[in-house]
Order: structure tokens, then C-alpha cells, then sequence
């Protein structure tokens, strides 16, 4: 990433920073939102207990705005709909309720109007502002800080400690990554921990059971013995033809189950209809009342199917129809109640045996099998408070494993956390090199000694190098030398430089690149002032050597090396 995208990143992220803090700075510390955490069910069904809305103000408030005031006579914050106006004041009132709000705010009242709801929020900001959550959630920071803050400067003067085991700069560099990694998810199951550990540990599920209803029709009857009756009894399915038989008997028997099924009680009774295609229909008879009992029960009622015929006729004598069809029905009156894991239902009816009539037959309509055998289901909601889960992935999670998986992932982040820190920390405290080389760890390449080009540019600071590098996309070249670091970027032929001088005290023996024989030697940097002029090893006083600027002949003249004459102390080229 360049530093042009860099910026381009920092001001994008800066810009939607600002947006957020306008849009959701609270009211109390001078913004224009208001937080309102919903209670009870005069909101129903948009807001539920628990539930987060945010509000903010507006210059009007019209008729349909949800809007949130101090009720002066509740002596809380109300958040309802205006229904109306009443002068400069507003009609007020929830949308579950049948009745208005006792107060009518006026403008300045109001707090703001709905700009976002966020279900069960209110819950999760209660369970966050906990001590439990807050203790965590401190715990991570104090953590993350520690990670991430530079270690203070030495103080001169004091002792210094004896040096831990210093890591190498991939590692380094790794651990720091690692380091801020762990201490976000530190921080985020910290608050997820506390907001675990706020829930309550059980929940009410809503769970729908069907009691379901089973019946069955059958008929009996006698009839006249001959071809079409040969044994003169009717039994069900068979065809009932009106002037071989005389009375049918229609029993019903109906039976309900469900799981929790208790305290069932009521009655059965079978009555008996006729109705004709006009829209004329007449009740021709009911059985007897018979009480359910066990969860099954069985009601009959005797059709006079030759009654009902006389019935139809007179019907369309009387209106001067020449129509003789109709039809007859049986219907089951069932009266039942009862409970279904102590939640209270009532039984649903179910659908009647109807039969065509015609002068001569009774004859089934539709589906024999179905219309024998009808069946209904009364679904019951039951409530049941159960150890409070979470589902993920389609799986119930638990919320005691929750809270222990948490922990788990809090301790362990927090455990990687100290060991990355241990090992990404600074090689001594304030030391300038080393904050450039964990800087730029990916681009370090450390060396022993190279050749510079024929331009060399000192730069004034590690991070005016950085950017040459980033421009270039090319690597740090790193020597670290017994009284300096020397960090260079190479360009064709030319080197930007920078150096940083190692104080006596933080001399690391570790870094010292391998150097000749001479131990006494040591490197000084000098700037240089023009392009004719480059640096030089001779030797001074005692057999010590140090650098020299060495004027060339000429600007094309490359660097070479002088033998020092011992005896002499002269140089020559």
C-alpha cells in the first residue's frame, strides 16, 4: 500500500468515524440521538421487551412519527406514535393500546423520532454496562495496552538489568501481528463473556402442540330381504335405498390425543339437517348428549330418511318447485375441552357425513374413505422454561457452554497475548533502530557491508526512508555496526542513507556484523559535502585507524583500498 491508497484509507476511515459520532452521539453529552431501552408490550408487535431503539431529533414531528418524551405523569421516558394534534401539542399513543396517552408534549419536549431499532439490544446494553462485563472488558484493555504502548525511555544513571533473550526480527515482527490479533479477540470475548454472563441462565420457548381429533362414521339398518338386500341388514358403505329400508342409525365416534393431555371433559351429539339447492334447510333430528370421557367417545342419532323426503316434498309444493333433490347431513357436536401441559384449549368441530336425497336413495357425496374417516387438529401454544441455548448453524448451544467456551478463548487469547508481547517486545527501551526495523520487518535485508552508488543521499529521518523504500519497492539494507545502525535503500546508482548512532549503553554484540581482524577499527559517519569526495580508512596515531574524507582526482574515480604502512604511519593510494 503506497501512501497515497494510505491516505485515501486513513481519511475514508476518519470521514465514517466522524459520521458515526454525529450520528449517534447521545443527547445528554450535546449530540441528537436518544437511547430508549423498550419495555412492556404497548409497542406490539414493532417492539418487543428488550429490544434498543434509537432516536433522534428533528426539526417537526408530524402524525405517524414514533417519537420518545419525559412523561411528566409516568415520570419516565415514553416512546409511543403521535396519532393527532391538539393545537401545538401532540396526541400520543402505542400501538397495542386502545387509550391515548395521558400527556400531550409540545415540540420542545419531544427527544427525537425512530431512526433504528435493534431487537433484544436493549439487553445486550444492559448486560455490557454489568460489573461482570466491565470487569472483563478492563481486564482486556488493560491487556491490549499493555501489548501495544511503546516501553518508556532508559534513565541514565541507573543500573540496567541484565538482558533477556532477544527474539530474531521475523519473529519479532510476527509476534507484535499476533499480539494485536489476540488482544481484539481478548476484547471481544471479554464483552461476550459479559454479556453471557448477564443472561439469565433460563428461557421461556414457545412451542405449539396439536391436539388432534379422529373420527369415525358407520351406519346400520334394516331393510327388505330380496335381490338388492340379500340378508336384509345395512351396513356401512352400502347404498341406502329409501323404499326397501326403513329408520338408519348413524353412530359417530370421536377420539382426541396430544401429547400433555389433561383434564379433558364435554359432551357429543349428532343432529341431523336437510337442505335443499334453493338455500330452504330444516333440522329433522338429534341424537342423544354423550359425555367424552378418556379422550374417546361415541354418539349415534336414528335418520328417518322417509320423513325427511316428506319434509322436501311439502318444501316444494309450498314453492311450486319441481325439484326433488336435496341433501341430508349428518353433523357431530363436540363440546370438549381440557389442558395441554397446563395451557387450556378447545376442541375444534369436525365435518358432518352429508348424503345426496332423492326420491328414491341416500347415496354418499364425495370421497367414501374420507368422508367416513374426517380428521381436524387444534394447535395449542405451550410455554416452557428451559436452560437458556443459542442456535448455531442450526445446532442448540448451550449458554453454560457458551459462557465456558468464553472463558476459554479469553484465557487462552490472554495467555498468546503475554507470550506474543514477551516476544515481540522492543529490544531496548526507545531504541529508535529497533522501532524502524519492526516497522519495516518485511523489507529488511541485513548485510555486513555493501558498496554505495556513485549518488549518495542522506535522508533526514527513518521515515522519510521508509517512504523512498515504499516508493521504490525494493528492500532495507541494514548494517548494524558496534556504534551505529546504517540503514540504505539502493537505486541504480544511487543510495539513500540514514544512520542512527547506538548509545554506549545499548551496544547489542548480537548485531555486530563481522569485521577484520583489526578490532580496534571502528566506523564513524561523516556527511559528505560534495560528489568528489569519499569516504577513506587510514591510519592515525597508536596503530588505530579511522575515517578520513580523501579527495579524488576526478568525479569518475571509484573507491579503492588503502594499505596503512605501519612503520610510517603514511597512506598510500
Amino acid at each position: 500500500m503506497n501512501a497515497a491508497t494510505r491516505a485515501a484509507s486513513i481519511s475514508a476511515a476518519i470521514a465514517l468515524m466522524l459520521a458515526a459520532v454525529w450520528l449517534f452521539w447521545p443527547l445528554s453529552l450535546g449530540g441528537s440521538a436518544t437511547y430508549v431501552s423498550t419495555h412492556g408490550v404497548s409497542m406490539q408487535p414493532r417492539f418487543h421487551t428488550g429490544d434498543l431503539a434509537i432516536l433522534r431529533s428533528a426539526p417537526s414531528y408530524s402524525v405517524g412519527d414514533v417519537v420518545a418524551y419525559r412523561s411528566v405523569s409516568l415520570k419516565t421516558t415514553v416512546m409511543h406514535r403521535i396519532v393527532a394534534m391538539d393545537g401545538d401539542r401532540f396526541v400520543i399513543e402505542g400501538d397495542n393500546n386502545t387509550w391515548l396517552d395521558e400527556d400531550h408534549p409540545s415540540q420542545d419536549q419531544v427527544l427525537g423520532k425512530l431512526f433504528l431499532r435493534i431487537p433484544h439490544g436493549g439487553k445486550a446494553l444492559s448486560a455490557i454496562r454489568s460489573p461482570g462485563a466491565l470487569a472483563l472488558i478492563g481486564v482486556a484493555g488493560a491487556g491490549v495496552l499493555a501489548a501495544v504502548q511503546k516501553p518508556r525511555g532508559r534513565r541514565r544513571g541507573r543500573r540496567q538489568p541484565r538482558r533477556a533473550r532477544v527474539y530474531s526480527l521475523p519473529a519479532r515482527a510476527v509476534a507484535r501481528q499476533v499480539t494485536l490479533v489476540s488482544g481484539i479477540v481478548a476484547l471481544l470475548a471479554a464483552a461476550g463473556g459479559g454479556v453471557l454472563l448477564a443472561l439469565p441462565a433460563t428461557q421461556t420457548d414457545s412451542s405449539t402442540v396439536a391436539v388432534t381429533q379422529q373420527g369415525r362414521y358407520f351406519y346400520t339398518g334394516t331393510a327388505v330381504p330380496g335381490t338388492t338386500y340379500p340378508t336384509g341388514r345395512i351396513v356401512t358403505g352400502d347404498p341406502i335405498y329409501t323404499k326397501l329400508t326403513g329408520d338408519l342409525t348413524v353412530s359417530f365416534r370421536a377420539t382426541l390425543e396430544a401429547a400433555g393431555l389433561t383434564g379433558l371433559r364435554g359432551n357429543l351429539r349428532l343432529a341431523v339437517s336437510i337442505a335443499a339447492p334453493d338455500g330452504w334447510t330444516a333440522d329433522v333430528g338429534r341424537g342423544a348428549t354423550v359425555p367424552v370421557a378418556g379422550g374417546t367417545t361415541t354418539a349415534s342419532v336414528v335418520v328417518q330418511s322417509d320423513a325427511a323426503a316428506q319434509l322436501l316434498a311439502r318444501h316444494y309444493a309450498e314453492v311450486g318447485s319441481g325439484s326433488n333433490d336435496a341433501t341430508l347431513t349428518i353433523s357431530p357436536r363436540l363440546d370438549a375441552s381440557g389442558t395441554v401441559s397446563g395451557h387450556p384449549f378447545t376442541a375444534s368441530s369436525l365435518p358432518g357425513l352429508a348424503f345426496s336425497l332423492t326420491p328414491t336413495a341416500l347415496k354418499l357425496t364425495g370421497n367414501a374413505d374420507t368422508a367416513l374417516s374426517p380428521s381436524a387438529a387444534t394447535p395449542v401454544t405451550v410455554e416452557q422454561v428451559s436452560p437458556r441455548h443459542f442456535t448455531l448453524l442450526g445446532h442448540p448451544v448451550p449458554l453454560e457452554l457458551a459462557r465456558i467456551a468464553a472463558g476459554a478463548v479469553l484465557g487462552l487469547s490472554l495467555i498468546v497475548l503475554g507470550i506474543a508481547a514477551w516476544i515481540g517486545r522492543s529490544r531496548s527501551g526507545g531504541d529508535p533502530a529497533d522501532d524502524f526495523l519492526m516497522k519495516n520487518a518485511a523489507r529488511i535485508l541485513p548485510v555486513t557491508r555493501f558498496t554505495p552508488g556513485n549518488t549518495v543521499i542522506d535522508v533526514s529521518d527513518a521515515e522519510a526512508l521508509h517512504k523512498v523504500a515504499e516508493r521504490l519497492d525494493t528492500l532495507v539494507l541494514h548494517r548494524a555496526g558496534p556504534d551505529d545502525h546504517l540503514f540504505a535503500v539502493q537505486d541504480v546508482e544511487t543510495t539513500y542513507r540514514f544512520v542512527l548512532p547506538i548509545a554506549p549503553g545499548d551496544r547489542p554484540a548480537r548485531l555486530r556484523p563481522v569485521v577484520p581482524e583489526n578490532t580496534s577499527a571502528r566506523l564513524r559517519s561523516v556527511p559528505l559535502h560534495d560528489d568528489t569526495r569519499r569516504l577513506r580508512r587510514v591510519p592515525s596515531d597508536a596503530g588505530t585507524t579511522r575515517l578520513r574524507r580523501v579527495p579524488f582526482d576526478d568525479d569518475t574515480a571509484p573507491l579503492r583500498r588503502v594499505r596503512i604502512n605501519a612503520e610510517s604511519g603514511e597512506t598510500r593510494l
